[in-house]
């Protein structure tokens, strides 16, 4: 079996930027909101702002979990990196101590 530990540790850190973009993403987005009565004074206006406020407030939160879930994936990918390497060092000093 071969492992590229590099290429791991890669995609983590990749891992690492997509939760930051997302994290900048959920950041810029719930610094605003849209304002009552921006699409009129009537109960369709209203309706749909409440929509739109709802959409809104599910987009930060999924840009959020997103970021979450990036930033674990990256920490499992540098682990399980960091396993494969301690790993080979522990399988090659047992092959020199035999030799």
């Amino acid at each position: 079996m071969q492992v590229d530990v590099d290429e791991m540790r890669s995609g983590a850190n990749r891992s690492y930027n997509a939760a930051s973009f997302a994290m900048e993403g959920a950041d810029q987005l719930s610094r605003v909101s849209p304002t009552s009565g921006i699409f009129g004074d009537f109960p369709a206006a209203a309706s749909f702002h409440g929509a739109l406020a709802a959409a809104h407030s599910n987009h930060v939160d999924r840009l959020r979990k997103h970021e979450n879930r990036l930033g674990v994936l990256g920490d499992k990918g540098h682990k399980t990196a960091s396993v494969f390497v301690e790993m080979e060092e522990r399988n090659a000093e047992a092959l020199r101590s035999v030799l």
